[in-house]
Parts: C-alpha cells; structure tokens; sequence
C-alpha cells in the first residue's frame, strides 16, 4: 500500500478537526476558559471508560452515545460558568474537573485487565486507522453544527467577544454552544485521543491570534497553520515510524514559535 493511500484519511480527518476546532478555540480564548475544551474531552473519555467498563466496545457506537451523554450534562453545567466571578475562578472549576475526570477514567479502568491499554488509546487516539465510512460521518455532522453555527453566528460571536461582564448572557444560548463543543468533541476524541483534540482547538487559535487581530482573519490563519502542521507531522511521523497522535501534537505545539518569528522577520522588515 502506498503512503498516501495510508496517510490521506488521517489527513481529511485531521482537516475536518482543524476547521472545527480553531473556529471554536478562537471562542474559547476570547471567554478565558482556556482548559474548557481539555475538560470536555476528559470527560468524553470519561464516558467511553463507563461503556467500556459495561462491555461495550471502546470505539463502538454505544461509547460514543456514552461520551455524548457525558459532555452534554457537562455542557449543561459549563453554561452557568459566567455566574461564577472571575476568570481565574472559572479555570481554577475547570482544572478540577479535568483532574477528576482523568482520575476517575484511571479508576474505572484500572478494573479491567485491557483498562490501561484503553486508557493509552483515549490519550494517544488511533487517527492513522480512521475509516472513510467514519470521514463521511464526521464530515456530514459537522457540516450540520457549522450551519447552525453560520446561522446563529453573531449571537455566539457576542456572547464570546462582546459580553465579558456576563449581562447579555443568556442561558440557553450558552448550552447550546457547549452543547454543539460536545458534539465536536465527541466525534474526534474516540479517533484522535484527548492530547489531539486539544492541541488542535488551542494552539492554531493561540498561534493565529499572535498575527492578526480580526476574527474572520485569524481563522484564516488558524486553518493554514494547522493544515501545514499536519502535512508535515504526519509525513514525519510515517518516514521516521513515529507514534501518529504525538507527533502532530509535538509539530502543532511549534506553531506559536512559527508565529513568533513571523512577528520578528516582519519587524525586522517593516
């Protein structure tokens, strides 16, 4: 089989994560609750850890309806973050959860004797077997969340940007942003694993914000930054036979010093 034949899945799939996820990380780093999307995907792992534990299969549809279950009470109980004040505050309840989750994913799993190998599988994904029957999947449902998104776009646009002090917050409406990170997260992190998944949702936003100033722009750049990041993880990771999920995360986690030195050479010729 050739490389591309092996690679191109992994690479449509890592593409559908990036214009998702820098779009929805530019979100996340406006409100301040940076750690929020590593929370959610703990807590997906979460769920699968539970389904697993009940005899279901770890990448099996019934895991899946498990994570979804597990981030959407979350996402229920993440709306109401602004009612606690500052921001500090705010990670500070999202550090813990993720610690928590994390603990408890050990725990539960710790109980079967393929637990731990599981628990490795839900940090480091198995992105390099996705099928193009799970592409197509992903694909149509985030079509459907990025119309929704397109649709009602402003009115998360202010409650991102223009609502630091919480007084236009409505509370439904901030579900149904968590609720539809859930649904992102969900799909991706029983493929990619919890390390992809945030290091895709973060750093293109953060490395993107470091070069521009308008949103529309900055997801421009995010897209660029992420897609150019997974070309060459994944060639890297397949010459030099490297773990697929690590190494996009180790050429992602660059990005921001690409971003920085963009910043210096353009000074330098300004």
């Amino acid at each position: 089989m050739d490389a591309w034949q092996i690679l191109l899945p992994a690479f449509l799939f890592c593409c559908l994560m990036i214009l998702t996820h820098s779009y929805l990380g530019l979100h996340v780093l406006a409100r301040g609750i940076i750690f929020i999307d590593l929370a959610l995907a703990q807590i997906a792992a979460l769920g699968v850890s539970v389904a697993f534990l009940l005899g279901e299969e770890a990448h099996g549809s019934a895991a899946k309806l498990y994570a979804l279950a597990a981030t959407l009470l979350a996402s229920f109980a993440f709306a109401a973050l602004r009612k606690v004040p500052g921001k500090v505050n705010r990670e500070v309840i999202i550090g813990c959860v993720y610690v928590v989750t994390m603990a408890l994913s050990i725990v539960i799993l710790s109980r079967s004797s393929q637990g731990m190998e599981e628990l490795k599988s839900l940090f480091n994904g198995n992105i390099l077997w996705v099928s193009w029957e799970e592409i197509a999947q992903v694909s149509i449902v985030y079509a459907l969340l990025a119309l929704f998104h397109f649709k009602y776009g402003r009115r998360f646009h202010d409650l991102s940007f223009n609502d630091e002090d919480g007084q236009g917050r409505n509370f439904l409406w901030e579900f149904l942003f968590f609720g539809s990170f859930s649904v992102v997260i969900t799909l991706a992190v029983n493929l990619a694993g919890v390390l992809l998944v945030f290091a895709f949702l973060i750093i293109p936003a953060f490395s993107a914000s470091l070069l521009a100033v308008r949103f529309g722009t900055r997801l421009f750049i995010a897209w660029l930054l992420g897609i150019v990041a997974t070309m060459l993880g994944l060639v890297s990771a397949y010459v030099a036979d490297l773990p697929v999920g690590a190494t996009l995360v180790v050429l992602t986690g660059l990005l921001p010093l690409a971003a920085l030195f963009l910043i210096t050479v353009k000074k330098k010729f300004a």
